[in-house]
């Protein structure tokens, strides 16, 4: 999930069914109480919603989440404490990791009309300020490891990618901790061109007295702004909410319009195919979409192939979970639903 890379677009993230938690022991009590906590992580996840375990609509999910399992273990990880006399303990922590039933839990949601955001998903370039005794600066993975540690982290429960800066010659003298702290369009974009993220994410963090620790956010979407900010007593629990707010604003958008509300039939040509290679990766392809249900080959002719997609949410949905990918392309002036595969 951290990429750094002159050539990225929208990921297909992984893992989205599964998750591990803290467990006390591997007794019954203790692995019943850590799927309870796993699966709400993984219903937020699938749906982008911070909320969604405690929905009414979900009542029923929940209440059968030890059916939608589908594989456990255990391991032991070795971990440092402090003690009272500030001494360093090491011990070693029970973590409990479980996979989820990919198609039966898709189709429980599916059939409580729950939205569900697909694995194509948009990438965010993040760039970071920070400001201390030191001045404010821009920081980067090796800079604030602390910080990108927690950051990281949130993305990953949050199901959402992060790109972050190489913080190379080229980005110090395209943008300046100033640019960011004051939100300057011009230098954030010609800094983040570089990059092809779908997203840029503009944050600045500082404790302007002690004590309390703010952060300010700025989000670029679609051609579209939102800005939020975040407060806290602890910089982690700053970076937790920054990220959360994110993904929120990130799910509205990707998750929200192309939910499982109804199944339609779209058609789809798809140019540039002419080997037998070629025709089964875009069959696979379009399979693997979360919202696909089915797809049926309609025509097959030199270099095109047409496709029917019984897709939920239709064509909406079917279109974003393409425009997201690095797989087809559409066919400027050809119509709707008119694509080619790209090299």
């Amino acid at each position: 999930m951290c990429l750094i890379s002159l050539s990225v677009q929208a990921i297909k993230v992984p893992g989205l069914y599964e998750v591990e938690v803290q467990v006390a022991d591997q007794s019954e009590a203790a692995r019943k109480e850590g799927l309870q906590r796993a699966f709400r992580m993984v219903l937020i996840k699938l749906t982008g919603d911070r909320q969604a375990p405690g929905r009414t609509a979900l009542v029923p999910v929940m209440q059968q989440a030890e059916s939608y399992l589908q594989q456990y273990r255990y391991r032991e990880v070795p971990v440092e404490q402090k003690s009272d006399s500030d001494e360093t303990i090491h011990t070693l922590e029970t973590r409990l990791w479980v996979k989820f039933d990919e198609d039966n839990l898709n189709r429980a949601l599916r059939d409580l009309s729950v939205p569900v955001w697909g694995r194509e998903r948009p990438s965010t370039l993040l760039w970071l300020a920070v400001g201390d005794e030191a001045g404010r600066r821009l920081v980067g993975l090796e800079g604030a490891p602390e910080y990108f540690q927690v950051i990281e982290r949130r993305a990953v429960q949050r199901g959402i990618v992060l790109i972050y800066p190489l913080l190379d010659l080229d980005d110090s003298m395209a943008l300046r901790a100033s640019d960011v702290w004051g939100g300057f369009r011009g230098p954030i974009f010609k800094a983040s061109s570089r990059y092809h993220a779908d997203a840029i994410l503009i944050g600045t963090i500082e404790s302007p007295v002690p004590g309390i620790w703010e952060g300010r956010w700025t989000a670029f979407i679609d051609n579209q702004m939102a800005n939020w900010t975040s407060e806290a007593d602890l910089p982690e629990a700053v970076l937790d909410e920054g990220i959360d707010k994110l993904a929120d604003i990130l799910a509205s958008r990707f998750a929200r319009s192309t939910g499982f509300a109804g199944m339609n039939e779209v058609r789809l040509s798809v140019a540039d195919i002419f080997n037998t290679d070629q025709y089964a990766s875009v069959l696979k392809y379009l399979s693997s979409l979360n919202s696909v249900a089915d797809v049926e080959v309609l025509q097959v002719e030199e270099g095109r192939v047409t496709f029917i997609l019984n897709a939920h949410g239709g064509e909406l949905a079917v279109t974003q979970a393409i425009e997201l990918g690095r797989v087809l392309e559409p066919i400027s002036g050809s119509g709707e639903g008119s694509y080619r595969l790209l090299p």
